[in-house]
């Protein structure tokens, strides 16, 4: 049992794919689809008339425990020499062992089909998205060691050592999400819009362990004593319908506009053809609230038990009853479950955006996760970013500098380059093009199909008619009589 504590935190870090927040594209004003994710009232008076995702995707790399370090290639150069199947010049894995918990990210995003309209001042979307999250926290510098060095690492054997809130959790599951967001309240220069997405979460699969206290000592290459322990771990194998829950997300904004908006009425001839520019816009959402429960699941927990390993070296665990088996035949004190519970990986985040002229934006986006340290909660890394930007309709470029779990000794930077409906990204290209040692990498992608105008603003009435010069017919009447 103690070798899988290790053994599961390293695992899981050499799996370290996560998607963050693709800041060089959610904060655009042309990105609906997108923008949702982060804050549900952003397609509130969206500047698209609609918009229709036909797919995307975005990985992202990132620990703060190994890196990938070489000092004659760089990343690219790495991966170019391999394809052409020459050898490796000299990347290795180093440790990083600054005094501070260790903690490492997995999340692959697949985005399916998704669908903004805007319907005056209301709009809806909806959207579809399988997911696969694993969060890795509270690692201590000893624990970081043992994971990097090996169970036997000299300097700190014999050593006794007293962690808490140690967790390695992952989890994937597809989702259905419903939006919703209005424009509430307009008067003189300001606007204000709220939103909320409910979501439904099929679960796939599920696993994580956690320690709220541990307590123990690696004696020598051999022996290893739990003098206390209190957690719990489970397992459900990966299955269509493995678990199911909803989740939700919500959020404010206010734009400051460049014009008076009393009478503002998006995508509506009389006086909403041209969007409603801004001179700042302040946004505060709350993402990613909701769990999933794992009904027929290997699962177990344990409190303040001990065990003794003569040779720690012979404990294998090829699957999830092994682990199982392990901790029951091991602790003196445990609790078997056949049910998991995994959260969603909750934040609060906050977004500002400034116009610095026409077409030339600057945004500010800050995401604080808040999940607890104990509990089966995932988590997602804080994130700070800044992001200059130049938007118009058919073309955006982005340059996100962005600062991962306040690690400001490794700041990233990124690139975005929208061209009509193809979006290309990545928050971090330095890794590719520099040789800094490479603690993550990040790219992502979308298609979609774009309707700027809607059929009012396009002389459409009933009927297929189209607006004919000097025709009579009259135009929606924005305030009655």
């Amino acid at each position: 049992m103690f070798r899988l504590l290790p053994l599961a935190v390293a695992c899981l870090l050499h799996a370290a794919v996560q998607a963050q927040e693709q800041f060089g594209v959610v904060n655009g004003n042309y990105d609906p689809t997108d923008a949702v994710m982060l804050n549900p009232a952003r397609i509130a008076g969206q500047w698209p008339y609609a918009q229709v995702r036909a797919m995307g995707a975005h990985l992202f790399v990132w620990n703060d425990l190994v890196a990938m370090t070489g000092s004659e290639h760089t990343l690219a150069g790495e991966i170019q020499a391999g394809i052409k199947g020459a050898p490796s010049v000299g990347l290795g894995v180093r440790g990083s062992f600054h005094p501070d918990d260790k903690e490492g990210f997995v999340q692959v995003d697949l985005n399916g089909p998704a669908a903004s309209v805007a319907l005056g001042k209301g709009t809806i979307a909806a959207g579809i998205r399988a997911r696969s999250c694993t969060s890795i926290s509270g690692v201590p510098t000893h624990l970081g060691r043992f994971i990097y060095e090996g169970l036997n690492y000299g300097p700190q054997l014999g050593i006794r050592y007293h962690d808490q809130a140690v967790k390695a959790l992952s989890a994937g599951w597809a989702q259905i999400d419903l939006s919703y967001a209005r424009i509430l309240h307009q008067e003189d220069f300001g606007m204000w819009s709220a939103g909320a997405t409910v979501r439904y979460l099929q679960g796939i699969y599920g696993a994580g362990v956690q320690f709220d206290v541990l307590d123990y000592t690696v004696i020598d290459s051999m022996r290893a004593d739990i003098h206390e322990a209190t957690g719990s771990y489970g397992y459900a194998a990966p299955a269509l319908g493995a678990g199911q829950g909803w989740g939700a997300d919500l959020g404010v904004t206010y734009e400051r506009t460049l014009e008076e908006c009393e009478r503002y009425l998006p995508h509506q001839a009389s006086t909403g053809c041209d969007p409603m520019g801004y001179r700042y816009r302040i946004g505060m959402s709350l993402i990613d609230l909701g769990r999933i429960k794992y009904g027929n699941a290997v699962a177990g927990s344990f409190s303040d038990a001990q065990a003794g390993f003569s040779d720690y070296t012979a404990v294998d665990v090829p699957d999830a009853g092994a682990a199982d088996s392990l901790f029951s035949g091991s602790l003196d004190r445990w609790t078997d479950r056949t049910e998991l519970l995994i959260g969603t990986p909750t934040a609060l985040s906050l977004q500002a955006d400034l116009r610095v002229v026409d077409k030339v934006y600057v945004a500010l986006d800050a995401v604080q996760q808040i999940s607890g340290a104990k509990g089966t909660r995932l988590r997602r890394p804080n994130s700070i970013a800044l992001v200059p930007r130049v938007e118009m309709k058919r073309f955006a470029a982005a340059i996100p500098v962005v600062l991962t779990d306040d690690d400001a000794r490794h700041p990233s930077v990124g690139i975005m380059l929208r061209m009509n409906d193809l979006v290309i990204g990545s928050d971090n290209v330095l890794p590719f093009f520099t040789r800094r040692d490479v603690r993550g990498a990040d790219i992502y992608l979308a298609l979609r199909w774009t309707i700027f105008r809607s059929p009012y603003c396009r002389g459409k009435r009933k009927g297929r008619k189209h607006l004919q010069p000097g025709s009579m017919e009259a135009l929606p009447c924005l305030i009655p009589e």
